[in-house]
């Protein structure tokens, strides 16, 4: 099976024009769309980051990182 790759645009009424296609008519074929982010999505470095405390904020609130550091260097050069 031979697979070809076409980048299109869907038009407004759903329509995909894939060119050089004539060579293929009447010969069954599969297609796949693949939807790339749109560029209004919020991706900054600041959003991002904000999303990340936001989700894991509070997970380690009852422990110490220092003290947490020094025992796993403690264990790991016994």
């Amino acid at each position: 099976m031979k697979t070809y790759k076409f980048e299109a645009t869907v038009q407004e009424k759903g329509g995909i024009e894939i060119p050089e296609m004539a060579q293929w008519a009447h010969q069954q074929v599969e297609i796949v769309v693949i939807v790339h982010p749109t560029s209004q999505q919020d991706t900054s470095a600041s959003q991002a980051a904000t999303n990340f405390l936001d989700k894991w904020r509070g997970f380690l609130k009852d422990f110490d990182p220092d003290e947490l550091k020094w025992q796993y260097l403690q264990e790991k050069h016994r």
